[in-house]
């Protein structure tokens, strides 16, 4: 897959999510996503029930806590949760962070094709609809996430 190439979508509060691979190319293998977290923004705490995932990230920073630790991650960097962990991340910094994204086995991937709008070349980001933090929670629960409280 070349670059850029990839269904792509907007979700949890302007983050885009682009997929390179999933369910329908490597069987139950696993999902690769590029993704790319705007600043001051992350996922609140959860965890993936039935998936491992890992982070590498491609070009700035994020903050990953996984239990009680907290890493400071920069570009280069590989973190592992194991399934069950709790865990989140959070863009601390100024500009956008660009990461990978694997979760195995695969089919996550649609999670974010479900409750992201589409990516449109050269029009912005749409607002969230009314009732979309009720939807990610439902949705998350139906792909074994659960947000957690902190």
């Amino acid at each position: 897959m070349a670059p850029g190439e990839g269904p792509s979508v907007w979700a949890l509060q302007g983050d885009k999510y682009t997929v390179k691979a999933g369910k329908g190319t490597t069987g139950p293998g696993f999902t690769l996503l590029e993704g790319e977290i705007a600043p001051d923004n992350g996922p609140p705490m959860h965890i993936h029930n039935d998936a491992d995932e890992i982070f590498y990230l491609l070009d700035g920073e994020l903050t990953v806590a996984s239990g009680e630790e907290v890493i400071k991650a920069e570009s280069g960097a590989f973190i592992f949760i194991p399934r069950g962990a709790k865990h989140k991340f959070r863009n601390d910094s100024n500009k956008i962070t660009k990461l990978l994204f694997v979760l195995a086995p695969a089919g996550f991937e649609n999670f974010f094709m479900e409750i992201g709008s589409p990516v449109v070349p050269g029009k912005d980001r749409p607002d969230e609809p009314v009732g979309y933090e009720q939807l990610v929670v439902q949705r998350a629960e139906d792909f074994g996430m659960i947000i957690v409280p902190e």
